[in-house]
């Protein structure tokens, strides 16, 4: 009667919306037994009692464990009460195995999770005496860390190929998830009314950004907002322009408060179109490393300041933090407003040039400098002047800028030489001949 009741309870818990997610990410169909790699509900119930009993588990744990020793079961085609015969050696092997087979599949939290729990199974069913007996596998256990061997690591040159590549609203959305790291089920949801007030005007139903870097708030509301917080990321000066080049197109455009900044289905459709420009340009990876590449790209450049910016960096990814905690007590002052900003001075030039190519205004302030230098040396003003255009727009990049004026130069100075050298040899043979 107790197994009856354990089954008919089991049997509703898989019905909830959190177990069907939970199956469909571990690789467990939908519709069939919860725990397929355990091949029958008796089985199961007779795992979660164990683990239950020697290891005095919470119920969100004990399931975790449940579902990731089920997993490995199923992929290793191994019964949970077999691995004695089959040897801790063997199923360390395997553990290992599983694990590098799918660091570009999985989240390495889920890989933790899965890792754990063939640990502590091999602990409950005494083939160790203690869980730190089991083999040490070293991986990074956080899933917004790219540089461990967990993961693929997503580079620069990815991320440009994605842009080159890519239409007008994808490059908004590899901006959004990129380098402002918002989680794809919050994109869909975001406004026009959702960035700062002083950041933009309407009129005549047109947008303008006022700020080439408009503050973006992510209410606490919103679905997919994990912390629950309200928070602000700071959009590139790059992707403004975009934006409201997308949202002004139109023979009318009708652009309120209330319009979605951009129209994305769904999270899953986010997903999908990432997963296809990966590979488009080659990558194997999850669509999260982009979230990952965000976290990258603030950690190395924004600057500090009175305000640690790792604090910043926390924040603007959407968690808790000092930041936060004060965050949701007062709104954002002009003073920090500008200080925010300020420290978002280096992202913005570091994405500018490392991904679009295109010079920082400073450096735009250098290059024209050099190009009236160059002009000076004898360099053509036309060449010049389409070199500047160029760099300007992003078509090339600071780095090519660079390589170029100095081949004019060189080829400006070479031209210089011959033409002296043919001076003085016309000179002295007239008059040489004269003599």
């Amino acid at each position: 009667m107790q197994i009856q009741m354990q089954k008919v309870l089991l049997k509703n818990e898989q019905q909830t919306e959190t177990e069907t997610r939970k199956n469909a990410f571990f690789g467990v169909p939908t519709g069939r037994a919860v725990l397929t790699g355990f091949g029958n509900v008796e089985t199961e119930i007779r795992v979660r009692e164990i683990f239950s009993a020697k290891l005095a588990l919470k119920r969100t744990t004990l399931n975790g464990y449940s579902y990731g020793l089920a997993r490995f079961c199923h992929d290793r085609n191994i019964e949970p009460f077999a691995f004695d015969s089959v040897g801790l050696e063997q199923i360390e092997e395997s553990t290992e195995q599983f694990i590098r087979a799918y660091q570009d599949v999985l989240a390495p939290k889920y890989l933790n999770v899965i890792y754990n729990a063939v640990k502590s199974w091999c602990f409950c069913t005494k083939m160790i005496k203690s869980r730190k007996l089991f083999r040490e596998i070293k991986f990074d256990k956080s899933s917004r860390k790219i540089d461990a061997i967990s993961e693929t690591s997503l580079e620069t040159v990815h991320i440009k190929q994605m842009i080159q590549i890519s239409d007008l609203d994808t490059k908004i959305l590899i901006g959004l998830y990129g380098f402002d790291g918002l989680r794809p089920a919050l994109i869909p949801q975001l406004t026009v009314g959702d960035f700062a007030p002083n950041d933009y005007t309407i009129q005549n139903g047109k947008i303008h950004f006022v700020n080439k870097n408009p503050f973006l708030f992510v209410k606490k509301e919103y679905e997919g907002n994990k912390a629950h917080i309200t928070f602000f990321v700071i959009v590139h000066s790059k992707i403004t322009e975009l934006l409201e080049t997308a949202l002004n197109s139109g023979e009318a455009p009708v652009t309120t408060k209330t319009s979605l900044m951009r129209k994305y289905n769904s999270s899953d459709a986010i997903y999908q179109k990432i997963v296809s420009l990966f590979t488009s340009i080659g990558f194997s990876g999850r669509p999260y490393l982009l979230r990952s590449f965000a976290d990258k790209v603030l950690d190395r450049n924004l600057a500090s300041g009175e305000k640690r910016d790792e604090d910043l960096k926390e924040f603007m990814l959407g968690h808790k933090g000092k930041i936060s905690a004060i965050y949701q007590l007062k709104a954002l002052s002009a003073e920090d407003s500008l200080a925010y900003r300020k420290m978002y001075d280096n992202v913005d030039k570091w994405i500018s040039e490392q991904i679009f190519g295109s010079a920082s205004p400073e450096n735009l302030v250098r290059s024209k400098a050099q190009a009236e230098i160059a002009e000076r040396f004898g360099c053509e003003p036309e060449k010049l002047k389409a070199m500047l255009e160029a760099l300007t727009l992003g078509t090339m990049s600071a780095q090519e800028y660079d390589a170029q004026l100095t081949t004019a130069i060189n080829t400006a100075q070479q031209k210089s030489l011959e033409s002296k050298f043919e001076a003085l040899f016309k000179a002295y043979t007239e008059t040489h001949r004269a003599q």
